[in-house]
């Protein structure tokens, strides 16, 4: 028996007919401006994907794609076997390849460049209906073979999936746990089933736009840290960020104080069998970190720099998930969850922790009053503006302790709707970007000169507004930058455009 996909998640149903309402500012304005159309060709392994905006642009870029091949593939001659084929597939330039077209099916995605969206197409989405349906709730164990078969298929519909990566936690967990060629499934491999599965529901209403998989310069810029007393951190937001009503454009501080069940189940010296570490804290306040970002500005497709000084934290943050079935587990799901729902595109960074100071302070200085806190960090880290508080609301730190106590939560608990963003006028003034590659990409071969820290090492000048777009620029990270890429999309005004259409050629 196959599963059928919800009516919501069929071509024909009205929902998906609808037009994805963008953000009210579309357009990043980290992107650098130009006047020319766009003209890009991309070549995976035998798949080339191009990119073209205007008529005589689009058989300007054509032509040059095929001669290329022709280039580099030496055409059929009269010497040649007859088994021999075109270096372009001729059959599959009949079915459609070559053509222009603003959706387009590329490697397993359907690309939509009037909505700027990309998703499944439909015999995948059945596919991952049909891989949800065939584990049932009760079912206690399945086959090694099977269980590979199946985080294969989940991870290569996560790529383009916000929020799902952080969801295998529990299940790689469970190959660590095997009888034999026989894989135990717990519940915490079930809760992760659910949640693809209200991801697969969630598809229908939730398109994934283009803007939520491609990091850009950071529009904010922020610290973090937990202590055994709490966790806190600050932020700095860049110019062009639109805060939200009840808020404005000053850097962004949070605290939170743990319970004290919390606080006794810390690992110390003198508490060697407690159940929570420091960097599981450290986790549970870098997700409050986001929080209260996504609460205060409207950080919709745009990237965020989270800063952390604990190695442990900044590697769950950045792989998404851990062979686990601890508290960053639960942690790392809600990460997902999170994600999904704001819509942003995190990045994630170290800290060294002798130049942290104001995430030390923030996690720490509970004995001080809202006012007195306040006061301390106008007097003794002046800015342009002074600091604002901003409080986590009891829903999200709910949700939080409970993933400390390895408590799973549902999804619905943790969407805190946040307040609608203040109308702007003009984005901030836009810059050149250095594109990093993706966080879930291949490590880069890229060599970075060895780093140290020092007690000198914090420069208050660069937690200034003109200093955070380009927050990005100053990440030691292990994937890399990509070291070129072509025009960018769209003029310099909001003014409409034609789309760009993409095509594709084959060889066989």
């Amino acid at each position: 028996h196959k599963p059928k996909l919800p009516a919501s998640l069929h071509p024909h149903h009205p929902s998906c007919s609808t037009p994805v309402q963008p953000p009210p500012d579309l357009r990043d304005p980290s992107i650098p401006p130009t006047d020319l159309p766009v003209a890009y060709v991309d070549v995976f392994v035998d798949d080339f994907i191009g990119l073209a905006q205007g008529k005589s642009n689009k058989k300007r870029v054509r032509r040059v794609l095929l001669h290329a091949i022709d280039e580099v593939f030496r055409p059929l001659d009269r010497q040649d076997s007859p088994t021999r084929r075109e270096p372009v597939s001729i059959k599959k330039l009949k079915q459609g390849d070559t053509s222009w077209g603003t959706i387009k099916l590329a490697l397993g995605w359907v690309i939509n460049t009037v909505d700027s969206t990309i998703h499944l197409p439909q015999h995948r989405l059945e596919r991952l209906a049909e891989i949800l349906a065939s584990i049932p709730p009760d079912q206690k164990r399945i086959s090694l073979r099977k269980w590979h078969r199946v985080l294969g298929e989940l991870r290569s519909m996560s790529i383009a999936l916000p929020g799902s990566r952080h969801l295998f936690s529990h299940m790689q967990h469970a190959l660590t746990h095997r009888t034999g060629t026989r894989i135990s499934l717990s519940k915490g491999v079930h809760q992760a089933l659910q949640d693809f599965d209200w991801i697969l529901q969630d598809i229908a209403s939730r398109p994934t736009r283009i803007a939520e998989l491609v990091p850009m310069l950071s529009s904010a810029e922020g610290h973090h840290d937990a202590s055994g007393l709490g966790a806190g951190g600050v932020w700095f937001p860049a110019p062009h960020l639109a805060p939200r009503h009840g808020y404005d454009d000053r850097p962004l501080l949070w605290r939170l104080e743990w319970p004290q069940d919390i606080i006794d189940s810390l690992v110390t010296e003198s508490n060697p069998t407690g159940s929570i570490t420091n960097s599981d804290l450290e986790l549970a306040g870098g997700l409050l970190h986001l929080e209260a970002i996504a609460q205060a500005f409207d950080v919709r497709e745009r990237t965020i720099l989270s800063k952390t000084d604990n190695l442990a934290t900044l590697f769950w943050e950045r792989k998404g998930s851990s062979t686990t079935n601890k508290s960053p587990a639960y942690l790392l799901r809600l990460f997902g969850i999170h994600q999904r729902y704001h819509r942003y595109v995190p990045r994630h960074d170290y800290q060294p922790g002798l130049s942290n100071p104001l995430a030390d302070d923030s996690s720490r200085l509970f004995h001080l009053t809202n006012s007195q806190f306040l006061h301390h960090f106008n007097t003794t880290y002046p800015q342009s503006k002074s600091f604002r508080l901003w409080t986590p609301s009891r829903q999200i730190t709910s949700a939080v302790i409970s993933a400390l106590r390895k408590k799973p939560s549902r999804p619905e608990s943790l969407l805190v709707e946040p307040a609608a963003p203040q109308p702007t006028g003009q984005s901030g003034k836009s810059s050149y970007l250095n594109w990093p590659s993706i966080p879930y990409s291949k490590p880069s071969k890229t060599k970075y000169q060895s780093y140290k820290s020092s007690a000198t090492e914090y420069v208050p000048a660069n937690l200034q507004p003109t200093a955070i777009q380009s927050g990005l620029d100053r990440l030691k990270i292990t994937y890399g930058r990509l070291a070129k890429r072509s025009s960018v999309w769209g003029p310099k005004t909001h003014a409409w455009t034609p789309p760009a259409l993409p095509t594709s050629a084959s060889r066989e």
